[in-house]
């Protein structure tokens, strides 16, 4: 790389931090700013409570007491104007029957002049009472709504952030805002896996897709330049494009699966395990005759789970066995049987075996312990990965015991409802 490359390079890059920085420094003014327009209004409010202490005394009650049998938002909202309508009839009656008193009182009798005093009195008060009520109405709407407006600023803040891992604050009032704030954050914790999900499809797609698309860019250049003349180059090239296309339909193939299992709606019906997976090892005796694969175990378990996407975890292990066991003398033994109140599934082998460094990675997408072999056998690294998100949606567990050269055992305990 040039001089002036490398100093290009370094110029973007202060240029990217610059940004950042005064990105950053703006987004400290707003907060900045935000926090002093809080500080404004908790201060008058604190004057405001203290100034009319009775009365915040009565408020304070009586939001323990909606607190804490769960007032919904319209019994909240005509105890409040109740109240403020009551209290300002109260008054008015008050003043009246005061009036009428001092008059009784004084001996003298209902004149003109008493009525017109009286008349222009009680003008006098309505009006101070529709103020009052207005203030106090204005005051217990924005109290009301107080939860709309966080609601409304947390959403515009993830939203500006893009962060769909940050969820809404709980508001402290337990009624409708607060179901509201639950489905919010609902909302968003599927948002978010919906984008992790397509994140990941992508991501494992480009990296995937690369080696079998440069084998078949490969041999497409070979057949153009000597395929033609040369029927052994020509079988060779055919032969190998044809491998990895069916790689890469493979590979599609399970990138759908892992996109489409965080969709799953799981459809759980009691069904017998054994009988299931007899059918499975059925269709392997059918289609490979060079394995031995045996069933053994209680013909009597049954599991309460989705049908479905049991018997795909199990094939999933069942194909993973025939990869990694030659078939000279090749033995695959799948047990079902009730253990500690769970259903348990278990594939044996007699393969190659999984060395005890790999133990840990090999549920992890993409890893192959042998990334050769793998290759050679058709596995893109991703059969694992299904069978084991498709056994913690069900409830289960999966865990796998091996031995290098002796073969393999996965183990599955359907931890689920189990018939009786």
């Amino acid at each position: 790389m040039s001089d002036r490359s490398v100093n290009t390079v370094a110029e973007d890059g202060e240029k990217k931090e610059a940004v950042k920085q005064t990105i950053d420094e703006i987004k400290s003014e707003k907060a900045s700013a935000t926090g002093k327009k809080r500080d404004s209004k908790a201060i008058t409010v604190k004057i405001f409570a203290w100034l009319f202490f009775p009365v915040t005394l009565i408020v304070l009650g009586a939001r323990k007491l909606m607190v804490r049998f769960k007032v919904g938002i319209t019994a909240k909202t005509t105890v409040i104007f109740t109240a403020v309508f009551g209290a300002m009839l109260i008054g008015y009656a008050a003043f009246v029957l005061a009036s009428i008193s001092n008059l009784v009182g004084s001996g003298h009798g209902i004149s003109a002049a008493y009525m017109q005093r009286l008349t222009v009195t009680s003008v006098v008060l309505v009006l101070v009472f529709i103020v009052l009520g207005a203030v106090l109405g204005g005051f217990s709407s924005q109290y009301m709504i107080k939860p709309v407006r966080k609601i409304t600023h947390r959403v515009k803040e993830i939203s500006q952030e893009n962060d769909l891992s940050a969820r809404l604050d709980p508001p402290d009032s337990h009624d409708e805002f607060t179901e509201l704030t639950k489905q919010i954050n609902t909302m968003l914790a599927s948002l978010e896996q919906a984008f992790e999900r397509q994140e990941n499809f992508v991501s494992d797609a480009s990296h995937e897709f690369k080696t079998p698309l440069a084998v078949i860019a490969g041999y497409a250049n070979l057949l153009r330049r000597w395929g033609k003349s040369d029927p052994k180059v020509l079988d060779e090239a055919v032969d190998a494009i044809s491998r990895e296309s069916e790689n890469m339909k493979r590979i599609v193939d399970q990138l759908l699966w892992l996109a489409k299992l965080g969709e799953f709606t799981l459809n759980c019906t009691e069904f017998n395990l054994y009988e299931a997976v007899d059918d499975i090892v059925d269709g392997y005796k059918l289609v490979n005759v060079k394995h031995d694969i045996r069933i053994d175990g209680d013909p009597s378990v049954t599991l309460f789970a989705d049908k479905n996407l049991t018997t795909e975890a199990v094939r999933t292990l069942i194909d993973n066995a025939i990869k990694y066991t030659p078939a000279e003398n090749g033995v695959i033994r799948v047990g079902v049987e009730y253990y500690d109140r769970s259903a348990v599934i278990k594939v044996s082998d007699n393969g190659i075996g999984i060395a005890e460094k790999d133990l840990p990675q090999i549920f992890d997408r993409f890893y192959r312990c042998d990334k050769v072999r793998g290759r050679e056998s058709g596995s893109c690294g991703l059969g694992l990965t299904i069978c084991k998100q498709i056994v913690e949606m069900t409830g289960g567990t999966i865990s796998v015991e091996s031995e290098p050269g002796k073969g393999s055992t996965f183990t599955i305990a359907f931890g689920l409802k189990i018939a009786e």
